[in-house]
């Protein structure tokens, strides 16, 4: 993009002047926040964004909702078959990237 490259304190003047030649400017608000500073050279610690990955949980949820429901699958005490349902009826998808930034496994069969 535009401001690829940049260090993070000229993009950020570059950003304000482009954003204020395209009309969209909206103004200064003082923000009294605590920054992270880095211990060793006390420099400010900002967030990186980083692209996300994201597996789509709800096939394989469906499958082991319907094993049970089916009786292909049995679980045991029954009376977890609630939980097991709740969780599995609502799931949501897995940002697996958080897990490989942090060097957790992530449970892929074959």
């Amino acid at each position: 993009g535009q401001f690829s490259g940049m260090m993070r304190f000229e993009a950020r003047v570059e950003v304000v002047t482009a954003l204020k030649k395209l009309g969209l400017y909206r103004g200064e608000a003082e923000n009294r926040m605590r920054l992270g500073r880095c211990s060793r050279t006390n420099d400010v610690i900002e967030p990186m964004l980083k692209p996300q990955w994201w597996v789509d949980c709800s096939r394989m949820a469906k499958r082991a909702a319907d094993a049970v429901r089916h009786g292909e699958l049995k679980i045991i005490p029954e009376e977890h078959n609630k939980t097991w349902f709740r969780w599995l009826d609502n799931i949501r998808d897995w940002c697996v990237s958080r897990q490989l930034w942090w060097g957790h496994r992530i449970p892929a069969y074959y």
